[in-house]
């Protein structure tokens, strides 16, 4: 039930009126804690450097949020950025995402509240905040991912924590109107030092990879940074995992590939590679699936990785199975890895 009228105007808001619509175009600033990466060379996290740019998304890195968020928009993001870190318990570096919506939308009933040319409105744009979200999902989380996929190696991961997103429009006057909202979480991880290259190279490419994520991977990614329920988690890494293989496997250029790793007698090359062909095509097993996609897209993937794909897989079966399981002990960041490793392959 929403709040009724009475209650808003006590609250201070005061109805739209009906020849002064409001007209804002909305953006979201999603702040993510970065794991995996040193924050003690200032050299390096320039925010300003780093900085790079699509129609949809803009993203930094820097060691100050506030330092993060006037590259992007000119603004603070917290009034007082110390208090507010320690608040949020959080430590740098960041990483900041703007999302930004193509066009304006316009609001003409409702109430609304203006101070000090911030405006704040009840229940008017739903429809474009909701657009936002979408564009998030198929956008904004498959970078996040790609950029996480790019930067760690199997030996070191690099995370993306989400700590805050905020939700706001501008107006053509250039007044705001906000939405906040804040989600934390806690874990233990080792950090490295990245050169600048290395940062820069990697925002780049991950710009350019994120496009051959599928939406559905980078939304099941971000939801499982964002859980803090073990089986929950588990699960959207698995459904990332699960969702990317079908995707690679179906992009397969099966003969191209298969002139690269069989050694095919020449006498019988025909007919034995169409029958290793029609074998391949075949496969609608996962694991079999995994297997073709390691033999013929990801260089990278070796016997332990599917040894320990078969694991989660085995695992995620008794799950579904309805079997009883340790779920303190389910294998969280070898899922976490092993899904990060295979999305290497959009890289290439």
């Amino acid at each position: 039930m929403g709040l009724t009228n009475y209650t808003l105007e006590k609250m201070g808001f005061e109805k739209i009126p009906e020849d002064i619509p409001i007209e804002a175009r909305f953006h979201s600033l999603n702040l993510y804690e970065i794991r995996g990466i040193t924050a003690n060379c200032e050299s390096v996290l320039q925010p300003e450097v780093l900085k790079r740019t699509t129609p949809e998304i803009s993203a930094s890195i820097g060691g100050s949020l506030n330092a993060v968020c006037q590259v992007l928009t000119g603004e603070d993001f917290a009034e007082n950025e110390e208090e507010w870190l320690k608040e949020k318990k959080t430590t740098p570096p960041y990483l900041m995402v703007l999302t930004s919506l193509p066009n304006f939308a316009i609001c003409k009933k409702g109430y609304w509240k203006n101070e000090s040319g911030d405006i704040t409105t009840h229940d008017c744009f739903t429809s474009s905040k909701a657009e936002l979200v979408q564009l998030e999902k198929e956008k904004t989380t498959s970078f996040v991912t790609a950029l996480s996929a790019g930067l760690s190696t199997p030996e070191h991961l690099v995370s993306f924590i989400p700590i805050a997103r905020e939700v706001y429009g501008i107006t053509p006057d250039n007044l705001t109107i906000h939405d906040f909202r804040f989600t934390g979480s806690a874990e233990m991880y080792v950090s490295k030092a990245f050169s600048i290259d290395e940062v820069v190279s990697g925002i780049e490419a991950a710009l350019t990879a994120s496009e051959k994520i599928h939406s559905k991977v980078g939304y099941f990614f971000d939801l499982a940074v964002r859980e803090s329920d073990s089986l929950k988690k588990f699960l959207y890494y698995f459904l990332v995992i699960e969702i990317h293989t079908h995707q690679v496997f179906r992009g397969l250029d099966y003969p191209s590939s298969f002139s690269d790793v069989n050694n095919v007698p020449e006498r019988i090359e025909s007919a034995a590679t169409s029958l290793l062909l029609t074998y391949q095509k075949d496969a609608k097993n996962l694991t079999h699936r995994f297997v073709w996609c390691s033999l013929l897209a990801w260089a990278d993937i070796t016997d332990e990785d599917i040894s320990q794909f078969k694991l989660i897989k085995k695992l995620r079966d008794r799950i579904y199975h309805g079997e009883e399981l340790d779920m303190n002990a389910l294998p969280l960041n070898q899922a976490q890895k092993l899904a990060l490793k295979i999305l290497k392959g959009v890289f290439c």
